[in-house]
């Protein structure tokens, strides 16, 4: 079990290079097919004219070179890593680049996407992008954060494992990185001591599955407490000294997520390491 074609987000934020790299070494991992995209995003004209002083020609023309040397040096990186890969500019208006972006996604095994840079300009579009990916490609993505340390070849992954449709999704969507990692750490979090016996067993049965896939890993049982879940996940992941967190995304609508925020909003906000999520 691999990947064989990778997408890659490509955009001018921080955390470009990291993703690229990452992406390089993931598919240099699994000799897989390396896909590029970046946006050549166009302001209609009747936006454009509402904007004074504003040319729209010198805006496409500086967003389609900044699309295509993003695409640019994405292949000399490819190619210097010795890496199949091919570049992709999408053109499109910025209320239509998520779903575009989306739909592209559902033709590879995985996408590697940016976290949102918070406070940002750019941070709702951001956000849009990254959700959007997630919710409609029907596929696997693993998010960079945008700051910190990030590992190329991560060596322990930590699974938020709460016996969902969502996490069980994550973990065989990710079942070719676990097969990479020396370490597996199953994280089941419950702060009512009633349920540890219950979602012990689950878990271990989760083990035992893993483990006929080729897989090592071991269950931790984790109270929150007082903290909430998202904290707890983070604490874990320094705890065990895991590199690679796996978890299940939106469990409810996105409407209901968002007011009443969760933990995927949490992990999407405050990730130090990549973080693999599925649908």
């Amino acid at each position: 079990m691999q990947y064989n074609d990778i997408l890659v987000f490509l955009d001018d934020g921080e955390s470009n290079d990291s993703r690229i790299e990452t992406a390089i070494s993931l598919a240099r991992a699994h000799d897989a097919h390396l896909v590029g995209v970046s946006y050549n995003i166009d302001v209609p004209r009747h936006i454009a004219s509402l904007i004074p002083g504003f040319s729209t020609e010198k805006q496409r023309e500086a967003s389609k070179i900044i699309a295509q040397n993003l695409a640019d040096d994405f292949i000399k990186a490819a190619k210097e890593a010795g890496v199949s890969a091919e570049a992709t500019v999408m053109k499109c208006r910025e209320s239509t680049a998520p779903a575009k972006l989306a739909a592209y996604a559902r033709n590879f095994d995985i996408s590697v996407m940016r976290q949102v840079s918070e406070n940002t300009d750019q941070s709702n579009f951001e956000r849009a992008v990254s959700e959007e990916v997630l919710f409609s490609s029907g596929r696997p993505v693993l998010y960079i954060p945008y700051i910190g340390s990030q590992s190329v070849t991560p060596k322990k992954a930590l699974i938020a494992w709460d016996g969902s449709r969502a996490a069980t999704r994550a973990i065989h969507d990710a079942m070719p990185l676990l097969k990479k990692v020396d370490n597996v750490v199953l994280l089941t979090v419950d702060s009512d001591p009633a349920q540890v016996k219950k979602k012990t067993r689950r878990a271990n049965a989760m083990l035992d599955h893993l483990k006929r896939h080729g897989i090592a890993s071991e269950v931790q049982f984790a109270s929150s407490q007082n903290l909430d879940v998202a904290t707890t996940v983070l604490n874990s992941l320094v705890d065990t000294g895991s590199d690679l967190l796996i978890m299940g995304g939106y469990g409810s609508s996105k409407l209901r997520e968002y007011i009443l925020g969760g933990v995927t909003k949490t992990i999407f906000s405050n990730m130090t390491t990549p973080v693999c999520m599925s649908n």
